[in-house]
C-alpha cells in the first residue's frame, strides 16, 4: 500500500514539476523524469502511510483549486536564495500561518539533526549536490535546509502534523529516517 501511495504522488508531482515556471529559462532537471521519479520515491520512501495519505490528499485539493504545490514549493525558497526576486511573487503564494511556519520549524530541527549526524558518520555523503545548511547557499546552488524548508512549506498543517509525529516517533526509536531515504538514493543513482 505504502509503495503505491508514493507512486500515485508521483504521478501527481510530475506534471506539476514539468510545468514549473523558473526564473529565466527552463531548469535542465525539469527534462530528466527518470531522476525525478527516483529521486521523489527514495523521499516519499521515508515517511509513514499516513504523512503519504496526507500530501496526496493535498495534492488532490490543490489540484481541485488549480495550484501547484510544486511551484509553491521553488517560491518559497527564493525567500532565501533569491530575496529580491521573490518580493515580486510573493503575492502569488499563500501566505503561511504561524502554526504551518511552527511546525515547519519543530520538523527542520529535528530533520537538520538527522543531516548533521550523517555527516559525522559519513563525511561528504549528502554534499554533492548541495550544501546542507542554509548558511551556504549561493545563486547557483540551495542547501538542503533551504529546499527542505521550502518543500515543507508547500504542504498543509495536517501533513505537516503527521510528519512532525512521525519524526519523533523515529527519533523515540533512535531511526534516522534521512538515513534510509539518502542511502535508497544514492544507490538508485549509481
Amino acid at each position: 500500500m505504502k509503495d503505491d501511495l508514493i507512486i500515485s504522488i508521483i504521478q501527481q508531482e510530475w506534471p506539476l514539476f514539468n510545468k514549473t515556471q523558473n526564473v529565466g529559462q527552463r531548469s535542465f532537471c525539469q527534462d530528466q523524469m527518470a531522476n525525478f521519479i527516483v529521486s521523489r520515491h527514495a523521499y516519499w520512501s521515508m515517511y509513514s502511510t499516513p504523512v503519504l495519505q496526507s500530501y496526496l490528499h493535498d495534492l488532490e485539493v490543490a489540484r481541485m483549486k488549480g495550484q501547484n504545490l510544486i511551484t509553491y514549493k521553488y517560491g518559497y525558497m527564493m525567500a532565501y536564495t533569491h530575496p529580491d526576486e521573490f518580493l515580486t511573487i510573493q503575492d502569488k503564494l499563500p501566505p503561511i500561518s504561524t502554526v504551518k511556519q511552527s511546525l515547519v520549524t519543530a520538523i527542520m530541527t529535528i530533520y537538520m539533526k538527522w543531516e548533521l549526524e550523517i555527516q559525522k558518520e559519513m563525511p561528504g555523503f549528502d554534499t554533492t549536490h548541495r550544501p546542507i545548511e542554509a548558511v551556504n547557499n549561493s545563486q547557483t546552488h540551495t542547501s538542503v535546509e533551504t529546499y527542505m524548508t521550502g518543500e515543507l512549506q508547500s504542504y498543509s498543517e495536517s501533513t505537516l502534523e503527521n510528519i512532525l509525529a512521525h519524526f519523533l516517533q523515529c527519533s523515540k526509536n533512535a531511526i534516522n529516517p534521512v538515513k534510509g531515504y539518502l542511502s535508497t538514493l544514492h544507490a538508485q543513482v549509481k
